[in-house]
């Protein structure tokens, strides 16, 4: 499994994310990313961790292996909702939480590492536009 964070300097700078109830699996995390390298950025993950960063239809339709999208925050305005429905792609978000003091920043990195572990164990917590 590849999880790629595409705009992680909305969070902090350096933030750390913790780890994920896997043996195995790629992390690439981005401070920022411009609209023209999302899509070649994604392509190849199945989680897409994003605070502000559009990710519309053209990147979920690139990214083949796509599975969770984490709008780390409450807002997920961001994310095409329904390119991700229409591709059966679950939505989720930090519901409460922002990157707005060093406390907020470890609760949030915190639940977007809970919603993917319990994304692969098939529950679907915080999930939007389902």
């Amino acid at each position: 499994m590849n999880v790629v964070v595409v705009d992680g300097g909305y969070i902090g700078k350096d933030v750390m994310f913790p780890q994920l109830n896997l043996k195995k699996f790629g992390w690439i995390q981005y401070p920022f990313s411009e609209d023209a390298e999302v899509a070649e950025r994604c392509w190849r993950s199945s989680v897409i961790i994003s605070v502000k960063t559009k990710i519309d239809k053209s990147v979920i339709d690139k990214a083949v292996k796509l599975q969770l999208i984490v709008a780390a925050g409450g807002s997920y305005d961001h994310i095409d909702l329904n390119a991700a429905k229409a591709r059966g792609i679950i939505v989720c978000n930090t519901p409460g939480l922002a990157p707005s003091d060093s406390e907020q920043i470890k609760k949030l990195c915190r639940q977007v590492v809970t919603n993917i572990n319990s994304f692969l164990k098939g529950d679907y917590i915080n999930q939007v536009g389902g």
